[in-house]
């Protein structure tokens, strides 16, 4: 895609700044938080993006239990390479090796709790999470993903970074064609795709799914800022409380309620 432009450079520049205002309005909203629908107790597992830990869903998780679920880690450390990666190959192996590790995850708690287990994917980890809904629907209720890039890399503003590194042997078109092509394969698996038009990191233009089974909603949020961010609470809480089922593609703006479909 040509006209694939990474987010806007003012987003970018303002991430941890717009960040530290959501962990304050979080923490000035907990007491509203508490109206939010009570979970059914089933078990929900957080993803971390590339770079981070369990640590940093910690908060989101503590909240998960707090309206009743199960809340785990991914238990996998930090969602980074032990070596450099100069090559998008190269973070296809990588990625394999994560998916084969979390699927036992997965299957540990099914077998643990007996029921089917909804994931929680942050950036990168929302890529997981799409993956391994696609290749083991009979152990996955549903997926959220947080800012996710399921479109042309090149629409992220790590792209360039992942330019100097390949020192310019990047065959561009072929990185593209086959992120995007992974990404958005057969779903049989309710997904809702939270991303934002201000995100810093990952452009709003990548980051929705237009296939079936999908729910695409807007939210007002920095990209780091996703795992901390109050709206994004609500719409988690709603969405989880729902049954899953099966719904037509859709995109959704959130203003005062979440509007789910």
């Amino acid at each position: 895609m040509d006209n694939i432009s990474p987010p806007q450079l003012i987003h970018s520049l303002s991430e941890i700044w717009r960040a530290s205002l959501e962990v304050t309005r979080l923490v000035c909203s907990i007491a509203n938080l508490h109206t939010t629908p009570a979970g059914d107790g089933h078990p929900v597992i957080t993803i971390p993006g590339y770079g981070g830990a369990d640590g940093c869903m910690a908060a989101l998780r503590y909240f998960l239990q707090y309206r009743g679920y199960q809340a785990y880690g991914w238990g996998l450390g930090r969602n980074m390479p032990q070596n450099r990666m100069t090559s998008m190959a190269q973070m296809n192996d990588f990625q394999a090796d994560i998916l084969n590790r979390l699927s036992r995850r997965i299957k540990d708690i099914n077998k643990e709790t007996g029921q089917k287990v909804s994931l929680i994917g942050w950036s990168l980890g929302g890529n997981y999470a799409n993956l391994l809904a696609q290749s083991h629907p009979h152990l996955i209720r549903q997926i959220i993903t947080l800012g996710t890039p399921f479109g042309d890399p090149r629409g992220t503003a790590a792209w360039n970074l992942l330019k100097r590194l390949n020192r310019g042997t990047s065959d561009e078109s072929q990185n593209a064609n086959s992120w995007s092509r992974v990404n958005n394969g057969k779903r049989n698996v309710p997904t809702t795709v939270i991303y934002s038009p201000i995100d810093g990191i990952v452009s709003p233009q990548i980051a929705k799914l237009n296939t079936a089974n999908t729910c695409n909603i807007a939210v007002n949020s920095s990209h780091i800022g996703f795992t901390v961010n109050r709206d994004v609470y609500r719409i988690i809480a709603e969405v989880l409380a729902r049954t899953p089922r099966s719904n037509k593609a859709a995109t959704l703006s959130f203003t005062a309620k979440p509007e789910i479909e």
